[in-house]
């Protein structure tokens, strides 16, 4: 009987062990074993074995030679964008660890200061409540809160910090947001999940929904969150694309043969009959110098 694999660590960023749990899935579907991986891809059982552990972020080379050994239709971008958010999580992980511990600026060479990364938005507001809370009376409600938030978002990735944020709050896992949303007649796959939170874009609507669905916020909330999610693309979409380009001007020409496509004739000919009255009356009106 083969050895069960020991748990992930609990030390890994939620990113990592996400990947490591899929990789362990997809070699497990494959019916392998570790030894029999290592004679299909030539990587020591230990560098296979150490790839899902969770201790450490394996390279890329080692990880798609990992899941093409099990899967040899695997999808390589899909599970590169795992690679990717993984390393980013451990990124975080690595540089919240040392924020937190004074003697680290001592213990790197040179005594350098660690890179501070970027504060979100959520964190933010969060600063901005906690600092009115020490000086006023101000109480602000959790609604209050997020709809500040929501309201500075500019970019994909505020967006997409935030819902990090929301379900870190509401202490969930993924898991637990695919069970709320299909008891509330949401299906969520996996995918889903992991593309509303790592894309690098704004989520679809239909997952996004299911999401926050799974995350218990209420509708009311659920549309103040889309149209965060719509302003933001239309500003992406108006800087990645200059006024009057030549793309702006076929996208109109396309529009505008759209529109006509789905005129009935009857609309055509009364809208037609209606400019034609209007002109008449116009004429009228100026031969008669009323």
């Amino acid at each position: 009987m083969p050895r069960q694999p020991s748990p992930i660590s609990a030390a890994a960023s939620a990113e990592l062990r996400e990947l490591a749990g899929a990789m362990r899935d997809l070699k497990d579907r494959a019916g392998l074993t570790f030894s029999t991986l290592h004679e299909r891809v030539h990587y020591s059982t230990a560098a296979l074995s150490g790839a899902v552990s969770g201790k450490k972020l394996p390279t890329w080379e080692v990880t798609w030679a990992f899941i093409h050994g099990c899967d040899p239709g695997a999808e390589e971008p899909v599970w590169k964008a795992r690679w990717l958010a993984a390393e980013e999580g451990e990124r975080r992980r690595t540089e919240a660890a040392a924020a937190t511990d004074p003697d680290t600026a001592e213990r790197r060479p040179g005594g350098g200061v660690p890179r501070q990364r970027r504060s979100t938005v959520a964190e933010l507001v969060r600063e901005e409540v906690e600092r009115r809370q020490q000086t006023t009376a101000w109480s602000p409600s959790e609604a209050m809160t997020v709809s500040t938030a929501l309201a500075l978002c500019t970019t994909a990735y505020d967006f997409r910090e935030l819902l990090r944020d929301l379900m870190e709050t509401q202490g969930l896992s993924s898991v637990d947001i695919r069970a709320n949303a299909r008891a509330k007649g949401i299906v969520l796959g996996r995918g889903d999940v992991f593309s509303v939170l790592h894309s690098s874009e704004i989520p679809e609507t239909e997952p996004l929904h299911g999401f926050l669905l799974g995350c218990n916020v209420g509708l009311v909330r659920i549309n103040e969150w889309h149209r965060t999610a719509t302003r933001i693309k239309i500003s992406q979409a108006r800087s990645a694309e200059p006024a009057g380009s030549e793309t702006e001007r076929k996208r109109m020409r396309a529009a505008w043969n759209a529109f006509w496509a789905r005129l009935s004739f009857e609309a055509a000919l009364s809208m037609i009959s209606t400019i034609l009255f209007l002109t008449l009356q116009l004429l009228s009106l100026f031969k008669h110098g009323i």
